[in-house]
């Protein structure tokens, strides 16, 4: 077998493989053999009826084409074996020849980027101390109580606090503002869910009225179109209702259920915004973590590498936007936006990606990080009773090797990320 390279790029290259007569008959044996295997022959049980018979009934074709995805697959591992190749992926293949005299053909080979992984003792990132407030637990039972709060229609002009309906309209330099427009939209006025400002100018306002302001929104607002520009609405009260929240104390913890004073809800609360906190006090430290080894070690971020992350980030943008009602092409369109420009702003998060994807890589290879099977079959079968629990899919339509796949991933990942931190974190 004759292999040669072309360079593409330092991490792809195209490999031209040939296969001479002798090489290629080893294949339209193992071919027949095969099919073989997988007919039945009148007179033979199957897998024994000779090859030449097995070729009359199939014919020559079936056996050539059998042949030469055997020989495609042999040959390439072979030479991924003999030249130690670390492949990411390949494509790109083109049969250039394939008769009596041989094979020749080509493929494209992209490979993953040689990293070595600096002395992790030596990377040391100070992990804070995770602490719940009192304040933060008033807030949290302050959010509970107004769950279980009713509402009294009132004829009096709103007051902060009140719960009310308004028509809205916006609109900037006389024009409306896409998506700045609702009818009936229920807010609580003090509860800091529109621009800075708007809940503050409807105070006063009696069902039935109207009043017209203008508002600059704030340079970091979520609309960059809107960020620093005066806004001007027109707003309709159509519905004030008083909140009569009840009182916190027993009474209304053992009225939730599961609890049996208010101490034990505060317990619980204190527990849940423990929880929330020490999980994205850990997604930081690992984090800072990966950009420190980033920082000192030498990681490529290969072209291919990077088109792929950012066709990923398009794609589950595009999925997000959908879920909310909207196409990729409207928000673009609203943002004065092409897709060339978010490939162009999201690159540097891309090429980190693709750099902590070749670090995590790293580690787990060389710290012989595993999966092993019965954590995974453990895993997925918890995965699957999960699914079909919540009734997001049947057994039938279920995919077990994707989703096997895809744990086996994620396992790796989060064992991997465990070590590090256990490796480079440390308490202040």
């Amino acid at each position: 077998m004759n292999i040669t390279t072309t360079s593409i790029d330092p991490y792809s290259w195209t490999a031209h493989i040939e296969l001479d007569t002798d090489e290629l008959k080893k294949y339209i044996e193992q071919a027949k053999e095969a099919i073989a295997e997988s007919i039945t022959v009148e007179g033979f049980r199957k897998g024994k009826a000779p090859k030449n018979i097995v070729e009359q009934q199939v014919g020559v074709d079936a056996v050539r084409s059998e042949a030469l995805e055997l020989a495609l697959e042999g040959s390439f591992a072979e030479a991924v074996k003999s030249h130690e190749w670390d492949v990411l992926r390949t494509g790109d293949l083109k049969v250039e020849k394939n008769d009596a005299e041989g094979l020749k053909y080509s493929l494209r080979v992209d490979v993953w980027p040689s990293v070595v992984v600096p002395d992790l003792t030596a990377i040391q990132v100070p992990k804070k101390v995770v602490e719940v407030s009192d304040a933060e637990i008033a807030e949290a039972l302050d959010t509970v109580v107004n769950m279980r709060a009713t509402f009294l229609d009132k004829a009096e002009p709103s007051l902060m606090g009140d719960r009310v309906e308004v028509d809205f309209d916006a609109a900037l330099n006389g024009v409306a503002v896409e998506g700045g427009s609702s009818r009936n939209h229920p807010l609580v006025i003090g509860g800091k869910s529109f621009m800075p400002g708007f809940e503050e100018e409807l105070v006063g306002l009696a069902p039935g009225e109207t009043k017209k302001f203008s508002l600059v929104a704030p340079e970091d607002y979520y609309e960059k179109s809107l960020a620093g520009k005066a806004i001007d609405f027109t707003v309709t009260m159509r519905r004030v209702q008083s909140v009569l929240k009840p009182a916190a104390d027993d009474a209304f913890a053992v009225s939730l259920g599961s609890f049996k004073n208010l101490q034990e809800l505060r317990a619980s609360l204190r527990a849940g915004i423990t929880r929330e906190k020490s999980a994205k006090e850990q997604q930081r430290i690992r984090l800072a973590i990966l950009d420190e080894i980033i920082r000192v070690a030498s990681v490529p971020a290969p072209e291919a590498m990077v088109r792929d992350e950012l066709n990923d980030m398009i794609h589950r943008f595009g999925h997000d936007l959908q879920s909310k009602g909207m196409e990729l092409s409207m928000y673009l369109a609203r943002m004065k936006k092409t897709e060339e420009d978010l490939r162009k702003d999201w690159k540097p998060e891309a090429e980190r990606q693709v750099r902590i994807t070749q670090i995590l890589r790293a580690v787990a290879h060389q710290k012989e990080i595993k999966v092993s099977a019965e954590e995974l079959e453990e895993t997925l079968n918890a995965t699957i009773a999960e699914l079909i629990k919540q009734g997001q899919a049947t057994e039938a339509d279920m995919d077990p090797q994707r989703i096997r796949s895809a744990l086996y991933e994620r396992m790796l990942t989060d064992k991997t990320l465990a070590f590090l931190e256990s490796t480079c974190a440390h308490s202040l």
